[in-house]
């Protein structure tokens, strides 16, 4: 399946850092080498980039680390093609327009037997199940909710549309507008929190560490969120399946938890009593 990194803060940072980490999965440490994208929000303005090379070995995303992009949000994607063919169109991050803001949306995973409506105005241009996906989530989204509505309402809407689509498979997600970070998680989704004090990390993927003390202010907040953890040297904390979380400018501002599960099956009381699986005493 894909992998997913997001970055959040409240001031504008560079990630490229981490995305080297990251795009060594593209292809070298993982085998996600049918593409890559990334999303960054600064100042209201997004810019998007997608390829369907490998990313560890793409010379665009060499020369776009090489830049030390500055972002207030960022949302990237390494593909490992099982819906769709390796094409621009089947390309992750996805963009579409809601309220008048441009929304970014990256998937990990697969979704069967899924052949959800979407209205005109929110059509699939490739053909990924998760395209389809977030343009079923959007087709909602407006039907819904004539303006944007506040950030627990809107959390709140997703995490119970996100249950109904995660019955069919693996959900794993990222959406943002560049000012919200909605992190989704249906299987595996790690978070870690960097903050003063700041403390040397250390790439997993790659011999590189950074003492983030020496590039970041007193006053600097920013998550990270990923599919695996990137890092050694900072906390990296699990999401837990069902679980959402709503960040936005370098905080965390609200959270729904996992999903209650229960494997305990209806009793047959009176087969079970046959049996002296149940005891009186």
């Amino acid at each position: 399946m894909c992998q997913l990194f997001a970055l959040t803060s409240h001031q504008p940072v560079s990630p490229d850092f981490s995305l080297r980490g990251f795009f060594q999965r593209g292809g070298k440490t993982g085998d996600h080498s049918d593409g890559w994208g990334l999303a960054l929000f600064r100042d209201g303005q997004l810019e998007l980039q997608t390829h369907i090379s490998a990313a560890h070995s793409c010379r665009r995303a060499t020369e776009l680390l090489q830049t030390k992009p500055r972002a207030t949000t960022v949302v990237a994607h390494i593909r490992k093609a099982t819906v769709g063919d390796v094409s621009p169109q089947n390309s992750h991050p996805f963009t579409r327009t809601l309220w008048g803001e441009t929304w970014a949306f990256a998937h990990n995973g697969d979704l069967k037997d899924f052949h959800p409506g979407t209205s005109v105005d929110y059509l699939p241009k490739g053909q990924t199940d998760s395209e389809l996906a977030f343009c079923h989530i959007f087709s909602r989204l407006a039907s819904t909710f004539e303006t944007k509505p506040p950030v627990h309402v809107l959390a709140e809407f997703l995490y119970s549309l996100s249950a109904e689509i995660s019955r069919h498979g693996t959900f794993n997600y990222l959406l943002s507008n560049g000012t919200l970070l909605i992190a989704h998680c249906s299987t595996e989704l790690y978070w870690a929190h960097r903050s003063f004090p700041f403390g040397k990390v250390e790439l997993l993927d790659l011999d590189m560490s950074i003492d983030l003390g020496e590039f970041n202010s007193e006053d600097e907040s920013m998550f990270v969120v990923a599919t695996k953890p990137l890092t050694r040297g900072e906390a990296w904390c699990p999401m837990g399946r069902g679980e959402l979380r709503v960040f936005e400018g370098g905080r965390m501002v609200h959270v729904l938890p996992p999903t209650p599960v229960c494997n305990r099956q209806p009793i047959d009381w009176n087969s079970a009593w046959a049996s002296h699986h149940v005891v009186i005493s």
